[in-house]
């Protein structure tokens, strides 16, 4: 009995041994492509890129940067079409309800706000919006979008305020910051106008679309 103990025992741990090395070569071999093609390729899985064309016709309409819509999506959601926050800010752009009835009010926008081509049609009207309003400075647009308009209009109004330095949220200096950061590296990766050739982030980023069979095109 104790020979056949001793047996099972170390089969149990030959199996253990094998499995753990099955792990190793399988997280290995995926792992393989990312170290041959860093940084690249790993920066690309980071920052995804989805729902290009939509994103270009969005900012061609509204005169703005297709890479700096895609900071403002990866600053706001992760390009994850079903991201929510507590304040029901949904979606890429993380539209509040007021604020989507507001644009389709001014901009004739239809469809559902929770709809991610929808969404980002409506967040680049109202970027567009934002920037004739700021007369294009970029900082004040980014401001805006996260704190709001009226909070921006009472900064700019204080005598020597300095947007790049003087905002009063940290939340909203580092979103202001992060969004410009994402917006070059976007721009780096894939173009001012998102039309550089997607490489590794298509398996990765489109896996949503693609089980639902709703593919950018």
């Amino acid at each position: 009995m104790p020979n056949k103990r001793r047996r099972y025992g170390k089969s149990r741990v030959r199996r253990r041994r094998g499995f753990l090395l099955l792990i190793a070569v399988a997280a290995g071999l995926f792992a393989l492509p990312f170290v041959l093609g860093a940084p690249e390729a790993v920066r690309k899985v980071v920052y995804p890129m989805r729902y290009e064309e939509t994103i270009r016709q969005a900012s061609r309409e509204n005169g703005l940067e297709p890479a700096f819509v895609a900071g403002v999506i990866y600053t706001e959601s992760r390009f994850r079409p079903e991201a929510e926050s507590p304040q029901a800010a949904y979606g890429l752009m993380q539209m509040l309800p007021a604020t989507a009835e507001f644009v389709q009010q001014r901009s004739g926008i239809e469809g559902d706000f929770r709809d991610p081509r929808t969404n980002i049609r409506m967040g680049t009207w109202y970027l567009g919006y934002l920037d004739g309003r700021y007369n294009g400075d970029e900082r004040l647009m980014l401001a805006a979008y996260n704190s709001g308009e009226g909070r921006v209009d009472g900064w700019i109004s204080e005598e020597g305020f300095d947007i790049a330095r003087d905002i009063p949220f940290k939340e909203t200096r580092d979103y202001v910051e992060n969004s410009l950061e994402a917006r070059e590296t976007y721009e780096g990766l894939y173009g001012k106008n998102l039309s550089r050739d997607t490489g590794w982030s298509i398996p990765f980023a489109n896996i949503y679309d693609e089980t639902r069979g709703r593919a950018d095109s």
